[in-house]
This record gives structure tokens, C-alpha cells and sequence, in this order.
């Protein structure tokens, strides 16, 4: 899935607003396997430095395989309420699609603002699932479906919370956007051709759906697919913010 055409779009929409320049320092907070990790350390070159941040023993492992190499990338364990630097050490922190998963918001954006360096910016990119536009039939199984969904996040509808969020640790707001995921098909190289599967799985074995009514959402997308009816859509919002001087 990280490395879908989606995927790698949003990596490229994250890197063009974030702009690093060569010799600076940034941390990627939730970085996965690496490969945002890697595309960063290639923008802010040898002089620079990138600490690839990821609770995930699996992930760090792919990430450090990834990256080896790569001597100006650190890949440690850690999580977004204790960030690994020093107090106005870094350039940039950079959160896609991580604050989702963080209980206790303002500590993270507090541990953001601590590491930054004056000036400094955050880039914090999250999902909206109420954005979420699916061709159904079955509006109210489809609504069941998401509301089942919503527990794998603890905060399912950050956005719109986030810019407020952000002043009140401290930061000032310099950019907010959005960059939607569109796909006309289940093809295996879609975000949607993982996510519904995962949402279906999520739902019958920890949302409370029985699994008949699984069974026939999934039914229904993929007969729509075959038709050529299927269309799925979500939103992801951008939020850029700087350190005061």
C-alpha cells in the first residue's frame, strides 16, 4: 500500500509544501517503512540529517534495511509525545498520518514545538473519514460500515480540529489544504482496492458488524467494480505551521 501511485502522490504533495532544504534537520514522526524517511534525506543531503521516528519493531526494521546506506538517517523507536532531540535542534517535524493515532494531542504538539529550532515548521497531514465519498446503494449499511471503522483511529475526524489545535501549542499557521485520493476501480494498486478489504476485516472482527452484512457490502463494491460503477473517495488535509522567532 505505501508504495500505491495514491500513496506515492501524497508523499510528493507532503515533500513540495514541507520544501526541506539541503542541510537541514527534520524528524518523520510515525515513519513506517522509510520511504518518506529516504525521499527527505535525498532533499537535505549528506550535511543535513533525518530521524526516521517509529514505535513498530516491523516497520524499523524495513526502514533500517531500506535506508541502509544512508548514514544521515537514524531510524529509532519512539513515539509523537516524546520526540528524540534536543530542545530547537530541528529544522522541520513531520507527522503524515500519525496524529490520528495519538491519544493526547496537545503533548504532541507541545514535544514539536520544544524540538523546533525558531522558525522552525510542522507539517502535519491527517485523514477526514466523514470526507469519505463511496457509490452505494445501501447508504445506511454503507454508514455502519464507516461508524465500525472509526474505532481503529482514536481520532477519526481530526481535521478540523487540528488548525486550532496547532495555535494553541504555540504555532502560527502558514498553509492548509487538501489532497483528495480518487479511484474509479478496487485495482490492487489503489488505496481502495486495500482499505475496503481492511475496513471489512476491522469491522466484523472488532466493530460489532456481523458478518453477513461484511459480506454483503464487500459483495456489493465488488459487483459495482465489475460494472465499471465502483468510486471511492477520501480527503486528506495539510497543515504547514512555523515556530515563532
Amino acid at each position: 500500500m505505501y508504495q500505491n501511485p495514491d500513496v506515492v502522490a501524497q508523499r510528493v504533495f507532503v515533500r513540495e509544501h514541507l520544501a526541506l532544504q539541503p542541510g537541514e534537520k527534520v524528524i518523520d514522526v510515525g515513519a513506517g517503512p522509510g520511504l518518506l524517511a529516504l525521499e527527505m534525506a535525498n532533499e537535505v543531503g549528506s550535511q543535513g540529517q533525518v530521524i526516521a521516528l517509529d514505535p513498530s519493531e516491523d516497520m524499523r526494521a524495513i526502514a533500517n534495511q531500506r535506508c541502509d546506506g544512508t548514514n544521515w538517517i537514524t531510524v529509532t523507536e519512539g513515539d509523537a509525545t516524546a520526540l528524540p532531540a534536543a530542545d530547537a535542534s530541528l529544522d522541520a517535524v513531520v507527522a503524515t498520518q500519525v496524529f490520528e493515532y495519538v491519544p493526547d494531542m496537545p503533548l504532541a504538539l507541545e514535544e514539536c514545538l520544544r524540538v523546533l529550532k525558531p522558525g522552525g515548521r510542522i507539517l502535519a497531514l491527517d485523514t477526514d473519514w466523514d470526507s469519505a465519498v463511496v457509490n452505494t446503494q445501501h447508504r445506511e449499511r454503507m454508514a455502519m460500515m464507516i461508524e465500525a471503522w472509526r474505532p481503529h483511529f482514536y481520532h477519526a475526524n481530526l481535521p478540523g480540529r487540528l488548525p486550532s489545535l496547532i495555535r494553541d501549542a504555540g504555532f502560527e499557521m502558514t498553509f492548509m489544504g487538501g489532497t483528495p485520493v480518487v479511484n474509479a476501480s478496487l485495482d490492487k494498486n489503489t488505496y481502495a482496492g486495500d482499505v475496503i478489504f481492511t475496513i471489512a476485516k476491522f469491522a466484523e472482527r472488532k466493530g460489532g458488524v456481523a458478518p453477513a452484512v461484511c459480506a454483503a457490502w464487500l459483495k456489493e463494491l465488488t459487483d459495482l467494480d465489475a460494472d465499471g460503477q465502483f468510486f471511492f473517495s477520501i480527503t486528506r488535509f495539510l497543515f504547514l505551521a512555523i515556530k515563532p522567532n
